[in-house]
């Protein structure tokens, strides 16, 4: 208890406002990675080492958003969830009004998918990410991204699996982070949202893929590997319909901020360091 107080409390500090500091590589573009619940699946090194394979030369920012390293507990404490979905906001708001012209996209894990959107949900009008993955996302199938579609140029990806034992199982009893019980995820059957269809592109999970290392299992869609074959062609090019810096909510940045594409690093999130689909 006294542990997962301490945790708390950092959660609630670094959620108090501060400036964001964003490290050399960001002037490049940006790439923010919400891992699952009990932060224990690492995903962002798997994501970093494909998309740096791909040619990726900007950041993978790690979003740390639990409290623990116990799955039930992030994935019940939903109120946290929320609250630093607010902070990633934040970041992804400050982010934009400094590099205006760069590749910003998000990444989200199993209960780590619900803190991307819900960030995008805070954004203010006129502030856009490009492109948008999840991965064996525990949001309910039927949830409605809506509202965070309209912060998203590009499109929003779903991978999901129907062998997702997790999903299947521990998830529907604890409930998934949205809050439903005995439901399917959107990493189990897909994400199906009638008034943000045109922005969703459901990928069913392949056998081929296990080739590049993605079995149909809960954390292995950011295997290197498949990654660099799959994942990079989302996040590599800026989305074609993203509104012009002009019109971001804060300001454009100065001229010396902007790089040519594409790229990310923020040094208070980050960790060291085909088609369709």
């Amino acid at each position: 208890m006294r542990q997962t107080a301490l945790l708390m409390g950092c959660a609630l500090l670094f959620s108090s406002g501060c400036a964001a500091t964003f490290s050399e590589r960001a002037r490049n573009g940006i790439t923010f990675y919400c891992p699952g619940a009990g932060n224990t699946d690492f995903g962002d090194v798997g994501l970093r080492e494909g998309l740096e394979q791909a040619g990726y030369r900007g950041e993978v920012a790690a979003f740390i958003w639990t409290i623990s390293f116990n799955v039930a507990l992030d994935q019940t404490l939903r109120f946290n969830a929320h609250l630093r979905a607010h902070e990633l906001a934040r970041l992804i708001r400050e982010y934009r009004r400094q590099n205006p012209d760069q590749i910003c996209n998000l990444v989200g894990l199993s209960a780590g998918t619900g803190v991307a959107i819900w960030a995008l949900e805070q954004l203010p009008d006129g502030v856009q990410v490009d492109n948008v993955v999840l991965l064996g996302s525990s949001l309910s199938h039927d949830y409605d991204v809506s509202r965070a579609a309209a912060h998203v140029a590009g499109k929003i990806y779903v991978y999901y699996s129907p062998h997702d034992a997790i999903l299947a199982g521990p998830m529907k009893v604890f409930g998934t982070i949205d809050g439903k019980f005995g439901v399917d995820g959107a990493g189990s059957v897909g994400l199906h949202s009638p008034r943000a269809a045109s922005k969703i592109v459901n990928n069913p999970w392949r056998p081929n893929y296990q080739s590049l290392g993605y079995y149909g299992g809960h954390v292995d869609g950011t295997s290197p590997r498949f990654v660099r074959a799959v994942l990079a062609k989302h996040l590599l090019q800026p989305a074609s319909g993203r509104m012009p810096a002009e019109s971001i909510a804060g300001g454009t940045a100065p001229l010396a901020a902007r790089r040519d594409r594409p790229a990310p690093s923020l040094a208070t999130a980050t960790t060291p360091a085909p088609a369709s689909e």
